[in-house]
Parts: structure tokens; sequence; C-alpha cells
């Protein structure tokens, strides 16, 4: 029996450096109620400076609550193709990873908890951690993220980074994009405590009132700007 599907927001990202676009990212996010399952399909785009087209295709699968549970990614550049697969096994609290070229398979298994948070290259799931993760109201929080560096062979297993994040408005009212008025909410994430001797610039990203998908990322010069959404009911 084939399972419903309802897919409740899909827009497209656009990735600028120094003013330049240098990618897109298409995404949808999906709701699988006789599962009670989230998933997020994204699709991201780049010219390299070779002229050929990088392709990298997320597949971001999440449960009632929020916590991922499966990521697939798949990247594609010329004839070089690389697949890496993390599952989690929530009754064992382990990972099970695998990378896949053309010429090897390597897999790893290692201990994975509900603290972490699987880290995929598709903005559209930067910030799903805030649908479970509670948010101190008044410090920054820290954040379990796990992925890897592997891009065409396998270099290493998955790592966990550590990264702070707390919130500078919660309810942001006049946030606008494309002239539109947003309900919004502006996030900061660091890479240190506030406890930490070193001052930083944090990377802002401001984030819609619904499932925690983001809208917009600025870190320096480098800027993710969604370009449109669409909202089923």
């Amino acid at each position: 029996m084939s399972k419903i599907a309802l897919i409740l927001l899909e827009g497209s990202y656009l990735y600028y450096q120094k003013e330049v676009n240098y990618s897109q990212e298409n995404f949808k996010l999906v709701h699988f109620p006789e599962i009670q399952s989230f998933h997020i399909y994204s699709e991201i785009t780049s010219r390299v400076e070779t002229g050929e087209f990088l392709k990298i295709m997320v597949r971001y699968e999440m449960n009632q609550h929020f916590y991922p549970v499966f990521m697939r990614l798949e990247k594609s550049l010329g004839n070089k193709y690389a697949q890496e697969i993390f599952a989690v096994d929530t009754t064992n609290q382990e990972l099970k990873y695998s990378f896949q070229n053309s010429q090897s398979t390597q897999e790893i298994v290692r201990p994975f908890s509900s603290r972490h948070y699987l880290i995929s290259p598709s903005f559209a799931t930067s910030t799903v951690f805030t649908q479970s993760k509670k948010i101190d109201a008044s410090g920054r929080t820290p954040i379990n993220l796990l992925g890897t560096t592997n891009e065409w062979t396998f270099e290493a297993a998955p790592d966990e980074k550590v990264v702070f994040v707390e919130y500078k408005n919660r309810d942001l009212t006049d946030f606008k994009i494309n002239n539109s008025q947003l309900p919004a909410s502006q996030l900061a994430l660091y890479e240190f405590d506030s406890t930490a001797a070193r001052a930083e610039e944090p990377v802002d990203i401001f984030m819609s009132k619904f499932y925690g998908i983001p809208y917009q990322l600025i870190q320096g010069d480098h800027k993710i700007i969604i370009k449109n959404l669409k909202r089923n009911n």
C-alpha cells in the first residue's frame, strides 16, 4: 500500500558570494502521516570554475518529533559520483554510515544519541533542530552536529562539532522578503560559548515560524536568501 505524502512547503534559495549568485537550492518539506515522518528533499546545483555543474541531492528524514533518523547525500560532477548514507538506529543509539563511490564502499558504526543532529549541505535542513531542541532564553545553547567532510573519496568517519545558538529575536514583525511581510525569528550561531575570551561575529539566520525552515543567512559577504516559498494548506 502506498504511503500518503503531503507537501507542506516547497521553495528555493539563492546562494551569493560578494553579491554574485553561484548556486541555487530547490526543496520540499513532505509529511507522511501514516508513518509519522517528515522528509526534506533538496537539490543543490552550483557551477564550478571548470564550467561544469556540481549537483547535490539531499534526502533528510525526521520522526514525528523532528529528530533526524536518516540522511542520504548524492553528489555528482562530470564523471565523479559519491553517495553517503546516515542511518540512525534509535533503539541501540547507533549511527550506521556508508560512503560509496565508483571504486569502493566504506561502512562505519558509531554512537549516536538524541542530542545529536545530522548536518547536511542543504540550507533547508540547517535549523530543524529548533523544532525539538529547547533553546535557552538567557544564553547560548550548545547544538551537537554530526557530519563529514568527505567529498569524492572517503577521508574520515562522521565527526561531531558543537555550535552555540541563541535567539536574537523570537518574534520579528517587520521581516520582509520580496515586499512580503512574514512571521520570523532571528537566530545567531556561534563557534564558541559566551564564556570564551575571544569575540566573534555570529552567523545570522532568519527563520520561518513554520516547521523551522530558514528564510535567510548572512555571514560576512556570504548570503543565502529564499527566492520563493509556497505553503500548502
